[in-house]
């Protein structure tokens, strides 16, 4: 009889992959109200806990979370369509995919894809929102870092807190900072990077342009 040849998964994450993980890079927190909205919230997040992405690897939050449909347990929320608010399956996901793009941000993950939405979002400044919808829009990053990063996302049913945990020192001893100027509809986004408490780079990441 043939011998079938038995090959060993490896899994996703491995220690070694971890071992230089040693700092979070990057955090960000938004508020969250119980019910339909906050389940999508949950459900989304879930997906993104414990992925790693490898030094140059990009991620896509479309393929990490999956869609977004009855039978993966969403709800039928609040979104906006064509821009006017409305009720599909899966309202809330954009929360968590504008969470993220804040996390990466101030981990100095360099963002590849990325889309506002029509108006500004209530959960985050504007100009820092990341909209997503199956096989239509998606959020990706990439990790430009010397190590791998790794997510680690919590929803408690009120707030939604994802982390960029990562090496500290490919930062290069800098920290990072968000700021923005230009008014609520025309927003322009920067990232400061900071040594010594004194901005050392300042990089123009886009200006927005909202619907009232």
């Amino acid at each position: 009889h043939a011998e079938i040849p038995i090959e060993e998964a490896q899994p996703p994450v491995t220690d070694a992959d971890l071992a230089s993980v040693d700092s979070i890079l990057g955090e960000y927190s938004t508020h969250y109200y119980p019910g339909a909205r906050g389940q999508n919230i949950a459900i989304a997040a879930g997906k993104l806990n414990g992925a790693f992405i490898r030094s140059t690897g990009t991620f896509s939050f479309n393929d990490t979370v999956g869609a977004r449909t009855r039978d993966a347990g969403y709800q039928t929320a609040g979104v906006i369509l064509d821009g006017r608010p409305a009720q599909d399956i899966g309202g809330g996901v954009c929360q968590v995919s504008s969470t993220l793009y804040n996390a990466v941000l101030l981990a100095g993950l360099k963002t590849t894809v990325r889309t506002s939405h029509a108006f500004p979002s209530s959960y985050c400044p504007p100009g820092r929102d990341a909209t997503v919808a199956d096989g239509l829009l998606d959020f990706q990053f990439q990790n430009q870092l010397a190590h791998g990063v790794y997510l680690l996302a919590s929803a408690n049913g009120t707030d939604l807190t994802i982390y960029v945990l990562g090496t500290k020192a490919d930062l290069g001893g800098k920290t990072v900072q968000l700021e923005s100027d230009g008014s609520r509809l025309h927003p322009s986004v920067y990232r400061l990077y900071l040594a010594g408490g004194q901005v050392v780079e300042k990089e123009f990441l886009h200006t927005d342009s909202y619907s009232t």
